[in-house]
């Protein structure tokens, strides 16, 4: 009997020591604000204007990363280091915890909300081509690539570069480019006929390079505006609430119509669109 309940103390035992390291790995790989407060926050970025932007001489801007840091100072997390990847690195970076924090642009949806957290939408834009003046190639929609056979530059692993393949654009008529400033210069040199970005992204490129012989099409026919948020691992949603309930608080205050409308942004949109409405519709 006595062995019976050694055995059984020591089950017991080995159940809470079980469920000690349970607890403490999970407290481990979740970030709370706290820790972000005390340690800093790593946020990851892509060289994507007017969303996000790091020069060379370390300053940081951009509408989404401009937003970020707001937020994030308003949570007393005030140390902020960047970090620029490529954009298709974005979400394994995070995923990989390279990141606290993406904030660049990134759109919501559902097959993203399966792999990381967004807040609640922050930038709305819409779909367009950057084309040589004139539009050459009358080109307004990804049908109108397949008819005229037109070289495209897309950003490896964004949502345009889906949505052609999506809608039968071959893979031999898109061009990975680094970035929209690449994609407009090969535009211009005549590598390529057409550039898929957002819209406020291409306006901004052409106002910084401030070339005359390339113009933004307009949003393309055929596509639905695209919100982006900024994100969060999906182990960190005590973080991304708390960076929820500030930005809710920013968005009422009019302090968020401030940050991003200089950008080119409208603010309306976003506050009229719900993540849960863009992370469960179809693509």
């Amino acid at each position: 009997m006595k062995l019976i309940n050694q055995h059984g103390i020591g089950w017991a035992l080995a159940l809470l020591i079980l469920m000690s390291v349970t607890m403490v790995g999970k407290a481990s790989a979740e970030t709370t604000v706290e820790q972000l407060r005390a340690s800093g926050a790593t946020l990851g970025l892509a060289e994507e204007p007017p969303y996000a932007s790091y020069s060379s001489d370390g300053r940081l801007s951009g509408a989404a990363a401009d937003l970020s840091v707001a937020v994030l100072k308003k949570l007393g997390i005030t140390k902020i280091t960047p970090k620029v990847v490529d954009f298709g690195a974005l979400v394994p970076s995070l995923q990989a915890r390279r990141f606290d924090i993406v904030s660049t642009g990134l759109y919501v949806t559902p097959q993203r909300c399966k792999a990381v957290l967004f807040t609640e939408p922050d930038l709305c834009t819409a779909e367009s081509f950057a084309v040589k003046k004139g539009n050459p190639l009358n080109l307004h929609s990804y049908k109108d690539l397949l008819k005229s056979g037109a070289r495209v530059g897309v950003c490896g692993g964004c949502a345009e570069e889906k949505r052609a393949l999506d809608l039968g654009v071959p893979r031999s008529q898109l061009v990975v480019v680094s970035d929209a400033f690449n994609g407009m210069q090969q535009l211009k040199d005549g590598r390529l006929d057409a550039v898929a970005w957002p819209d406020a992204t291409l306006t901004a490129t052409l106002r910084t390079m401030r070339t005359g012989d390339i113009e933004v099409a307009g949003q393309l026919q055929g596509e639905k505006m695209e919100c982006s948020a900024a994100v969060f691992n999906i182990q960190d949603k005590q973080l991304r609430d708390a960076y929820d309930k500030t930005l809710a608080g920013m968005k009422q205050s009019g302090e968020f119509d401030k940050i991003v409308a200089p950008y080119g942004f409208n603010p309306a949109l976003s506050k009229a669109t719900k993540r849960d409405d863009l992370c469960g519709r179809a693509d």
